[in-house]
C-alpha cells in the first residue's frame, strides 16, 4: 500500500522526534552546545575594527540569557551569559542616543535640539560628528549619516563595541580563549577591560575627551564650553565612584598567568587613584589635541579653550577674599586662570608628571599651542606609565600613595569643584577598608568636607591619612 500524505507527515515528524530523543540521551544533564557565531569564511583575512552591533553579541547562544543573578547583585562564574540581557535592562548608557533627539528618554535642562540652535549649528545632534561620538559608537561618528545600516547602529547608543571595541576582529575568536592575554586582545582589536587602567582609560574617552585615533576609526571627542554656554551639562566625573553606580553585567576578576583571582581588598582605592592619574592622562590628551588642532587653523578650536580651565576659576561666590592670597593662589600670578582641577593629581607635589603643563597654562597668559603641545604630550605619556604601576601595584604600596595623595594634595582654601573630587576620594577609601580608622572617623571627615568647612576637616583629614 502506497501511504498517502497524511501519513508520510507524521512519519516524518516521529523519526523527528526519536532523533531529537536520542540526541538529548547522549547530552549531560544541563549541557548546552553553543554555536559558534558568524565570522569570515575560513582563511580569509579578519577585518578589524568594523562595527558588528549589538544584536552580534546578544543572542542567547552568547550573552543574551535571563540576567536576573547580576540584576540582584550575585555574581558568578555563569555572569556573562547574560551580560547583554543586564546591560540592556539597567545600564544608563543605552540612552545616550535618545538625549541626541526630540524625545530624550529621561528630564534634560536643555535638549539637543535647543542646544544646536545655541551654537547657530545647522546640523541636527542626530548627524553632527560632535554629538555622536559620544552619545553612540565613536566609530560611527563620522560615517555616511543617511546611510540606514549606520544610522540603526548609532540608535543603540553607547553599546557593547563603543567599550569593548568593533566587534569584528574578536567576535569569533574570544569565544575560544583561554588565558584572555593582552596579545590576544591586541591581535584581534579587542580592548582588554579586565586591566582597570584600560577600562579607566576608555571610559574617560567621552567622560573627559580623546583625540581622534585614525587607526580604530574613532572621530576626536570633544565637548567644549561652547556646548556647556548652550546647555550641554558640563563633564564632572570620578571613575571609582562611577564605576561603583554602574549596574555591573561582568564577574569582577584579574586575569593572570596562572588563571583568574578575585579582586583584592583594596581594589576600590585601586579604582580611585587608577582613575584619577587616568583622567589627568586624558585632560593631557586632549590638550595635546586641541594644541595641534589650533596650530591647523581648525576654526572649531579656539586657543586658549575657556573648558581647559578650572570652573570655579571664574563661576564662584564674588565674596570669597581668600582667592587672591598667596597661600591659595600658589605659584599662580593675580588674574591667572587655575587650569582644571584633578585632584589630587595636579595639586600633590608627588604627582609631577603634570607639573610642567600645570605651570604653562597658569601664566598670566597662558602657554600658546605650539608650546603646550609637546608638554602635555610628555605629559601624558608619563602619567600613562604611572597609571600602569598603580594597576600592577601591591595592596600596601597603593594605600600608601593614597594616604600621601590626601596629605599633600588639599590646599589652604580647596574651591567647590574640588570639594567633590576630594568626597569622592574619602568614600573610595572608606569603601577599601584598608585604613584602619574607625568608620566615625570618615564620617565625621566626610561632613566636614561637604559643608566646605576647612578648618575642621584639616585636621580630621591629617588624623585619617597620617601613618599610624
Amino acid at each position: 500500500m502506497i501511504p498517502n500524505a497524511r501519513t508520510l507527515a507524521i512519519a516524518a515528524v516521529a523519526a523527528a522526534a526519536v532523533l531529537v530523543w536520542v540526541g538529548l540521551q547522549a547530552r549531560s544533564p544541563g549541557a548546552v552546545t553553543v554555536p559558534a557565531p558568524p565570522g569570515p569564511p575560513a582563511g580569509a583575512a579578519v577585518p578589524l575594527h568594523t562595527a558588528v552591533g549589538n544584536t552580534g553579541c546578544m543572542s542567547a547562544a552568547c550573552h543574551g540569557n535571563p540576567a536576573g543573578k547580576a540584576l540582584s547583585g550575585t555574581f558568578d562564574a555563569s555572569t556573562w551569559e547574560g551580560s547583554g540581557t543586564c546591560w540592556a535592562a539597567r545600564d544608563p548608557h543605552t540612552r545616550a542616543y535618545s538625549l541626541l533627539t526630540d524625545k530624550p528618554v529621561r528630564p534634560v535642562r536643555a535638549t539637543a535640539a535647543q542646544i544646536m540652535e545655541r551654537m547657530h549649528s545647522p546640523v541636527p545632534a542626530t548627524e553632527d560628528a560632535r554629538c555622536l561620538a559620544c552619545h553612540s559608537n565613536p566609530a560611527l561618528a563620522t560615517r555616511d549619516s543617511k546611510d540606514p545600516h549606520v544610522v540603526s547602529l548609532r540608535q543603540e547608543g553607547v553599546g557593547c563595541e563603543s567599550c569593548h571595541g568593533n566587534a569584528s576582529g574578536w567576535l569569533r575568536p574570544h569565544t575560544t580563549w583561554r588565558a584572555d592575554t593582552r596579545a590576544e586582545y591586541a591581535a584581534v582589536g579587542m580592548t582588554p577591560l579586565f586591566d582597570v587602567g584600560d577600562r579607566a582609560a576608555t571610559c574617560l574617552g567621552c567622560h573627559v575627551g580623546a583625540p581622534a585615533d585614525p587607526e580604530r576609526g574613532l572621530a576626536v571627542r570633544d565637548m567644549n564650553h561652547d556646548m556647556i554656554a548652550a546647555g550641554h551639562p558640563r563633564l564632572n566625573f570620578d571613575f571609582a565612584e562611577f564605576h561603583r553606580e554602574l549596574p555591573k553585567h561582568w564577574q569582577e576578576k584579574e586575569r593572570t598567568a596562572s588563571g583568574p583571582k578575585p579582586r583584592g581588598p583594596a581594589f576600590d582605592a585601586r579604582l580611585w587613584l587608577v582613575g584619577r592619574v587616568a583622567q589627568a592622562e586624558a585632560a593631557c590628551k586632549l590638550l595635546a589635541s586641541r594644541a595641534d588642532r589650533a596650530r591647523a587653523g581648525d576654526p572649531r578650536t579656539p586657543w586658549p579653550e575657556l573648558a581647559e580651565f578650572n570652573c570655579a576659576a571664574c563661576h564662584h561666590d564674588l565674596s570669597e577674599p581668600w582667592r587672591s592670597e598667596p597661600a591659595a593662589r600658589g605659584d599662580r600670578p593675580l588674574g591667572a586662570l587655575k587650569w582644571q582641577t584633578v585632584w589630587p593629581v595636579t595639586t600633590a607635589p608627588e604627582f609631577g608628571a603634570v607639573r610642567p603643563v600645570v605651570t604653562a597654562m597658569q601664566r598670566a597668559r597662558p602657554a600658546g599651542f605650539g608650546e603646550i603641545g609637546p608638554l602635555a604630550h610628555q605629559s601624558a605619556a608619563n602619567l600613562s606609565e604611572l597609571r600602569q604601576t598603580l594597576v600592577g601595584a601591591a595592596d600596601a604600596d597603593l594605600v600608601g600613595r593614597a594616604r600621601q595623595a590626601f596629605l599633600g594634595g588639599v590646599g589652604e582654601n580647596p574651591e567647590w569643584d574640588t570639594d567633590g573630587q576630594v568626597l569622592w576620594g574619602l568614600a573610595a577609601l572608606q569603601r577599601s577598608r584598608l585604613i584602619d580608622r574607625p568608620v566615625g572617623e570618615f564620617d565625621r571627615a566626610f561632613d566636614a568636607v561637604r559643608r566646605r568647612d576647612w578648618a575642621a576637616a584639616r585636621p580630621l583629614l591629617d588624623k585619617l591619612f597620617v601613618k599610624p
